[in-house]
């Protein structure tokens, strides 16, 4: 054996040693394999595996560079696998055509294992099979591939077209209340389609017969017309069951009309309900958004924010996507905060008597609960506003009303879990008529020298109340926005930038995690401080400087400064991705807090995350370096270096 033979040998023993799961088997389990690993070498750019391919090599271990692993027909990035990762066993288990390209994104080495000796290990061997089931299951959920949990009956990828089972019963207009009943009657249905000159005019169902005829006394040869609820929204029956769900959700409605388009005519083929969902779903969250809406008290409210956590879990095991629930998390603790206010007024009202106050008014959620980002660990961060008064004794008594309420507002928010937020300056007063706001972000826009508890405040986001309050407010601070001049803008958005370099990702020149530990503790990283807000601060900036303010969604901000902005592409896109994976083991860590029944949080410690885990992170942290590099570079602002404990 050459003395070369004799290096490479070792090289891969070693990499055997310290890889996962063959550092699981023995020694002389591992020397046995090398005869039957080859040593493989890729260039930057070249193509490993070809995605639709049917020929699986082997088992391939990555002993240095980086191999990217995507769907390239969806654009959606899988993994990413650094040294000591493996890839290819998905081809080898399942067969078929492969769902993945593996490309190297830098020069790479790789030992690959014969595929005739993987099968025999994993036919072999419990421990070694274990790893590699459960590596499966993870690029199926990744993939968003169908999979029942808990008992759910409706996989996520569904179409509606595939629940339709018959064809809508439809009248016209003007036929006759009685008639109607009858002809629901005759085809067993509970509702019917409105039909006028082709198109969907309105639903008539045994709730709008029973609550608008019969109940209001109406004569039984009223015209359906006249009872049919309307408008109708509709959804394509292309679409998927997950879709239907969050139109529901946004609109606030339980039944949809599914649709299919013949030339240029949506033609309704179905009804669908929230109870459809239910029943085929198992689990959802439309239930739960019906029940905060009749809720009588904060106490039951309590409970069904409990109960709510526990049903993202079961949607977070079934394949659904960070981004998706997040707007999921957003709408129904919306829903607990609009109701919350209904109840806080409520009471309010009924013990204050001739003191009461008229006033329009409206609530606006801010920080994160403004970005539609709200994560398990959620804040009661909010602000009131309400029209002008009309003299000064008004002003006297709509200040004590408003303030009230939004005291009791927000004590009765904290009974439902919501945290008092440190994001953004719980001790600042946030309740105010619409002219002292418009003073207040214009100070902050024109003259403020300190701009700390200011950034949460560009993410509002009107929930509930009189809306023409937020358009006002909000079009006055982009009138604001787009009046400064070039210098007076760059010291605003300066001490905005400032503001978003402050937390830096927990990395150290030599790619190793640094940590922080808290009391009795093991060592961690904030990934909410240290790798989503960084996102979210430079998002924000971004935004304000492109006078973007369509969205404070942070996805939504860091695609439109990808586009205006070519010279912030790549940093940007580098950022959007890694966003989304920090966000997605953000919820992952808290979802397993609410499965092991502790309160969720954002502390992450690396040792409970596997080599592939924090090898993603790690990617993810230099794309917030990255990024936070752009920002100090394009506004002259220098970041600062994030002091731990290295390990």
């Amino acid at each position: 054996m050459s003395t070369t033979t004799s290096a490479i040998i070792d090289r891969i023993a070693g990499l055997l040693e310290r890889t996962q799961p063959f550092d699981r088997l023995t020694e002389a389990q591992r020397r046995d394999l090398l005869s039957d690993i080859s040593i493989e070498y890729y260039n930057e750019g070249d193509v490993v595996l070809q995605q639709g391919s049917t020929q699986h090599p082997g088992l391939y271990i990555v002993e240095a560079g980086l191999v990217r692993l995507m769907d390239v027909a969806q654009q959606r990035l899988l993994d990413k696998c650094g040294e000591g990762d493996v890839f290819g066993s998905f081809g080898l288990l399942k067969g078929g055509s492969l769902i993945y390209e593996a490309k190297a994104v830098e020069p790479t080495v790789c030992a690959v294992l014969k595929v005739a000796r993987f099968q025999q290990l994993y036919d072999q061997n419990e421990e070694f099979a274990s790893f590699f089931n459960q590596d499966l299951k993870q690029y199926l959920s990744r993939m968003g591939a169908p999979r029942d949990v808990a008992g759910a009956h409706l996989l996520m990828t569904r179409r509606l077209y595939q629940l339709v089972h018959r064809e809508p019963v439809t009248c016209a207009p003007d036929l006759p209340a009685q008639q109607a009943a009858r002809l629901m009657k005759r085809e067993g249905v509970g509702s019917l389609m409105v039909m006028h000159q082709g198109r969907l005019a309105g639903i008539l169902t045994d709730r709008d017969l029973r609550n608008k005829l019969l109940a209001a006394g109406k004569p039984l040869d009223t015209p359906v017309r006249r009872l049919m609820s309307a408008p109708v929204y509709t959804i394509n029956d292309e679409s998927k069951v997950l879709d239907a769900m969050l139109t529901m959700m946004r609109r606030r409605v339980y039944r949809l009309v599914i649709t299919t388009r013949k030339g240029k005519t949506e033609v309704p083929v179905g009804l669908l309900t929230d109870r459809d969902v239910s029943h085929f779903r198992g689990q959802d969250p439309i239930a739960t958004l019906r029940r905060v809406s009749h809720a009588h008290a904060v106490a039951e409210l309590a409970r069904i924010r409990t109960q709510a956590n526990e049903q993202l879990l079961y949607l977070y095991r079934q394949g659904v996507q960070p981004e998706t629930l997040n707007v999921i998390i957003s709408e129904l603790y919306d829903r607990l905060v609009v109701r919350v206010l209904e109840l806080s007024e409520r009471d309010l009202k009924a013990e204050a008597g001739e003191d009461r106050v008229e006033l329009p008014w409206a609530w606006l959620r801010l920080g994160n609960g403004g970005r539609q980002e709200t994560a398990l660990a959620s804040e009661k961060y909010g602000a009131l506003v309400y029209a002008n008064p009309a003299s000064a004794h008004d002003a006297q008594r709509a200040q004590r009303w408003f303030g009230r309420l939004f005291d009791e507002a927000n004590a009765a928010l904290e009974v439902c879990g919501f945290q008092t937020s440190d994001e953004a300056a719980p001790d600042l007063q946030r309740c105010h008529t619409l002219r002292d706001w418009k003073k207040i972000y214009r100070t902050w826009i024109f003259e403020a020298e300190d701009l700390t508890p200011v950034p949460p405040f560009f993410d509002l986001r009107w929930v509930y109340g009189d809306q023409k309050l937020f358009e006002a407010l909000r079009l006055d601070v982009e009138d604001a926005l787009n009046v400064q001049a070039m210098d007076a803008e760059r010291s605003f958005l300066s001490l905005m930038a400032a503001q978003a370099l402050e937390n830096r990702p927990p990395l150290s020149f030599f790619r190793r995690f640094v940590l922080e530990r808290s009391g009795e503790e093991r060592p961690s990283f904030n990934i909410r401080d240290r790798g989503v807000r960084p996102i979210v601060d430079a998002a924000r900036l971004l935004a304000l400087e492109l006078r973007y303010v369509a969205s404070s969604s942070t996805f939504e901000r860091l695609r439109h400064a990808a586009e205006a902005l070519p010279e912030m592409a790549e940093a940007v896109g580098s950022a959007l991705e890694a966003y989304q994976l920090l966000v997605d083991v953000r919820l992952a860590h808290q979802l397993q807090a609410v499965e092991s029944n502790e309160p969720p949080n954002n502390q992450i410690d690396p040792t409970t995350l596997t080599k592939v885990q924090r090898n993603l992170l790690k990617t993810a942290f230099d794309a917030v370096s990255n990024l936070q590099e752009a920002v100090a570079k394009r506004y002259n602002v220098k970041p600062r270096r994030f002091l731990g404990r290295e390990t």
